[in-house]
């Protein structure tokens, strides 16, 4: 059929439209471009979307009146990645994030929070971090930013948008052969059902991270790896995929709609050092849980506080523990509270908590991709053609551990250096790609099987390959997850595709891959902790590395 056969040209091709594919696209129209840019639901459904805290960065003015310095600002970051960052990268973005991010930001019409409504902008001090460096939009930053940002985009007529396309896999010259190039993208049509073949000069990978692999998460549903399986597929290397960060506080919910979707998260930032709410295992009793196992106690990296509250937890049989932020506790009011967080005061409110004068229940949940697919200081992969930018991507920033608000000021900026490099020595789209192949599979995958298979992929992971782990779980995981994987490709060639097999296809690779990675690293490291390694060994302070050959 001509229709199932039609193909699209594009000079450059985003994949993704959180806020790395948005600048990307964004800076391309500024200079004369017209990308194409493809998300696998609406435009704004994004992990940017959800990301409550705000971005890092150091303003120079903050610089000369020394109250605040680049200096600390990487060293926190290197800090939190505990020994493997890539220095000469944490100090790029420390010393661009203000610049490259925050007024282009200002420049595209956020408007983040000023103090007292009035300029100088009201900065956050969050956990890990030793200054008040947080630019936030009340406490829905992310929102502001890519709903803003999307309405750039929108209305921009040099930017073509598809939304409710998903990839299904990259197009390359040499498919996972050497010297591969990109060439584009197999896409689905969500609505149609067909499959579109895009042939891109260039492009760009900005399709978020993985946080869906793990059964409880505060990620967003479309949060399943496909950039990170569709690189490695492709033959590009994946990186520290062992370094999954799990948020300390989401919400917890004893009797949720779905209890594997319905998380909200609690920012960052009540933990920071303008209310410096702490941790709790008992309603009543004011005692930091966290002090038992760092003197920084529920003001420390994410790492450490997650992994106390998991422990806790285990320990004692708990369901959850207690965030408590009350006016006893900080000393901070009511009408404080409301006005400087109010989108979380309206939704303990909605659930009959009053965070002024009652703790609230939390748990820890699978929040940020640390590793991801491995790129140079320009974004570009191991692919030609091939760039990364935003979650999916490892550039050598995060380490073993995000510092908190590094992620959007990252995604940002790389939006805009993999742009600037891919400009010098763009490629023409070529007019050969072949199309893609239905050969004779007509029928549809089973619902019940395809719902088993995924929900088994995300228990195997939270509860073998979670906060905690040995060498016993991580050796059942991989074997659960090797043939849960081969039965995801199977369903895979054997049924015409949806957009629900493709996911379970990702997620299972995805998956596979972490459990490998961390059983590989013998040691405790940031965000990756085994209580049969529990110290750190210098022979693993170095980034891990995976290729398509170790699967």
């Amino acid at each position: 059929m001509a229709e199932e056969n039609a193909q699209i040209r594009t000079k450059c091709l985003i994949i993704g439209s959180g806020i790395a594919g948005l600048r990307a696209a964004i800076e391309l129209s500024r200079v004369g471009e017209k990308p194409l840019l493809i998300t696998k639901s609406r435009l704004e459904d994004s992990n940017t979307f959800y990301a409550q805290g705000g971005i890092a960065a150091v303003d120079p003015i903050r610089v000369k009146s020394r109250s605040d310095s680049y200096v600390s600002h990487i060293d926190d970051t290197l800090k939190a990645g505990a020994g493997i960052c890539d220095k000469s990268v944490v100090g790029s973005l420390a010393r661009q994030s203000y610049k490259e991010v925050i007024q282009f930001l200002i420049d595209n019409g956020v408007e983040f929070t000023k103090k007292d409504g009035r300029y100088p902008f009201e900065l956050h001090q969050e956990g890990g971090h030793s200054h008040e460096r947080i630019y936030c939009v009340g406490d829905y930053t992310g929102r502001a930013v890519e709903e803003q940002l999307a309405e750039v985009v929108r209305s921009d007529r040099n930017i073509r948008v598809l939304e409710n396309h998903s990839a299904i896999d990259l197009v390359t010259s040499s498919y996972g052969g050497i010297n591969p190039r990109c060439c584009g993208a197999y896409v689905l049509d969500r609505e149609t059902r067909l499959v579109r073949t895009i042939s891109a000069g260039t492009t760009f990978l900005a399709t978020g991270g993985a946080g869906r692999v793990f059964q409880y998460t505060s990620n967003p549903e479309n949060a399943t790896g496909d950039g990170i399986a569709m690189a490695y597929k492709a033959g590009a290397r994946v990186s520290n995929l062992e370094f999954i960060q799990f948020h300390p506080t989401v919400l917890y919910e004893p009797n949720p709609e779905d209890p594997a979707e319905k998380r909200f998260l609690i920012t960052e930032a009540l933990r920071g050092e303008k209310v410096r709410s702490i941790l709790t295992l008992e309603k009543e009793i004011l005692e930091d849980l966290v002090l038992k196992y760092d003197p920084e106690g529920s003001h420390g990296t994410r790492d450490v506080v997650a992994r106390a509250i998991d422990t806790e937890m285990k320990s004692r049989g708990l369901k959850h523990v207690w965030l408590n932020a009350t006016t006893k506790a900080t000393g901070k009011s009511r009408e404080y509270l409301e006005e400087n967080y109010p989108q979380i005061f309206a939704k303990l409110m909605e659930k009959g908590i009053d965070m002024s004068v009652e703790p609230i229940p939390v748990v820890p949940a699978a929040h940020y991709t640390c590793g991801g697919v491995v790129v140079d200081q320009f974004g570009l992969t191991d692919i030609a053609s091939l760039y990364a930018i935003g979650e999916v991507a490892c550039t050598g920033l995060m380490g073993a551990n995000r510092l908190a608000s590094n992620s959007l000021p990252e995604a940002a900026l790389y939006g805009m250096l993999a742009v600037a490099h891919a400009l010098i020595n763009i490629s023409v789209p070529r007019r050969d790609l072949p199309n893609w192949n239905y050969g004779n599979v007509s029928k549809s995958a089973d619902p019940a099987t395809m719902n088993q298979f995924w929900d088994m992929t995300r228990t195997t992971m939270t509860n073998l390959c979670g906060i905690d782990r040995n060498e016993e779980r991580l050796q059942l995981a991989a074997r659960t997850l090797s043939a849960l994987a081969n039965a995801s490709k199977e369903i895979y060639w054997n049924h015409r595709p949806t957009h629900e097999i493709v996911e379970l296809r990702n997620l299972t690779t995805v998956a596979q891959l972490i459990a490998q990675s961390a059983l590989a690293r013998k040691e405790s490291r940031g965000c990756h902790y085994r209580s049969d390694f529990p110290e750190r060994d210098e022979y693993y302070r170095r980034p891990s590395f995976m290729a398509r050959s170790n699967l």
